[in-house]
Order: structure tokens, then sequence, then C-alpha cells
């Protein structure tokens, strides 16, 4: 495979694909960790996630 021409531009799609994804990972972890210190922050606050059953 790396003795055909286009082994170039397949191997740096398959690399870019692999930031990208890389990115989303970092992305979401990143996201997940500011909602949960916000949570956090409001049940100290006082504020409560409601029980179920009582919608």
């Amino acid at each position: 495979m790396l003795d055909d021409p286009h082994s170039g531009y397949i191997l740096a799609a398959y690399a870019v694909a692999g930031l990208i994804v890389i990115g989303l990972f970092v992305w979401i972890w990143i996201d997940h960790r500011s909602v949960t210190h916000a949570l956090a922050a409001l049940e100290e606050s006082g504020v409560r996630r409601r029980a179920k059953g009582n919608a």
C-alpha cells in the first residue's frame, strides 16, 4: 500500500479523522467535568433535583 501514489493522501485522511475523533472525546470529557461541577455547586447551594414520580 505504501508504494501507491495516493498513500500520502490516504494516510493524511486517516490522521485527520483520528484527530477529529480524539478532539470530540476531549470536548465531551471537558463538558462532562464542567456540568458535573455545575451540578455539584447547585446541590451545595441548596437546589435539589426532583425525586422520581414527582413530575
